[in-house]
C-alpha cells in the first residue's frame, strides 16, 4: 500500500506532544532610548515538540522507519497537540458525538477575516469556544492552525470566533473545512533535532518539527 503524505505519527504514546507558537519580534531603540520600536521579523509559525514513552528496540522500529520515510524533511507529516483535546468547555467528551449526537467535529467556514475573525456554521447548537482552544483549517493540501483568543458562543449553529495568528486569507476561503476536534497542523521534521539512544533497554525518542501551511 502506498504511503500518503503528509502522513500521521506512528502513534500518540507520547510524554510530550505539544504545538506552540513562535512569533519572532525584534526591538530597536530610538530618540536616545526614549522610544522602543517593535517589528515582526518573520511570520508567526507553530512548532511541534515530541518525546515518546520509553521504547524497547522493537518498539522504536516504527518510529525510525517513519522518520526515514520523511527523507530528512522533504516530506511532511501531520500531528495534533495531545494537551488540547477535548475542547475546554467539554472536558468529559471522548468523541465529537459526546458534544452533540452525530457531530463529526468539523464546521463550515463562512468567512475568513483579515482581523482574525473566523465565521463558522454547522456547529452543535450553542457550541462554546474557550480561550486556548485550537482550530484547524483544511482546504486542498493546505492546513492552517489557529488558537482561540476570546471566548465565544454559537448563536444556533453559527459563530464568529477570533483566532491567532493571522488567518491566511490568501490560502483559505469559504471552501475550507474547520476542524475543532483533534485539529492538526502540517509539519516538516527538523532532522538534526532527532534524538535516539540504543542502550540495551527502553529509551525515548524526541524531535522537533516546524509548521508548513501549504
Amino acid at each position: 500500500m502506498a504511503i500518503i503524505f503528509p502522513r500521521p505519527l506512528p502513534d500518540y504514546s507520547l510524554t510530550r506532544g505539544t504545538i506552540r507558537l513562535v512569533d519572532p519580534v525584534a526591538s530597536s531603540a530610538s530618540h536616545s532610548g526614549a522610544k522602543l520600536n517593535m517589528s515582526q521579523v518573520v511570520d508567526p509559525a507553530w512548532i511541534f515538540e515530541a518525546e515518546t514513552m520509553p521504547l524497547w528496540d522493537d518498539e522504536r522500529r516504527p518510529w525510525t522507519a517513519w522518520k526515514n520515510s520523511l527523507r530528512g524533511g522533504l516530506r511532511q507529516f501531520i500531528a495534533h497537540d495531545i494537551t488540547r483535546n477535548p475542547p475546554l468547555a467539554y472536558p468529559a467528551a471522548r468523541t465529537p458525538g459526546d458534544i452533540s449526537s452525530g457531530w463529526d467535529g468539523t464546521a463550515i467556514v463562512t468567512s475568513v477575516g483579515l482581523s482574525g475573525e473566523l465565521g463558522l456554521d454547522g456547529l452543535p447548537p450553542a457550541y462554546q469556544f474557550r480561550v486556548g482552544d485550537r482550530i484547524g483549517l483544511e482546504e486542498g493540501e493546505a492546513r492552517g492552525y489557529y488558537e482561540v483568543v476570546e471566548d465565544a458562543a454559537a448563536a444556533g449553529t453559527e459563530a464568529t470566533v477570533t483566532v491567532s495568528p493571522h488567518l491566511h486569507t490568501g490560502i483559505f476561503t469559504n471552501a475550507a473545512v474547520a476542524r475543532l476536534w483533534l485539529p492538526v497542523a502540517k509539519f516538516i521534521l527538523d532532522w538534526q533535532s532527532w534524538s535516539e539512544e540504543t542502550i540495551g533497554g527502553p529509551s525515548q525518542i524526541s524531535f522537533t518539527a516546524y509548521q508548513r501551511v501549504m
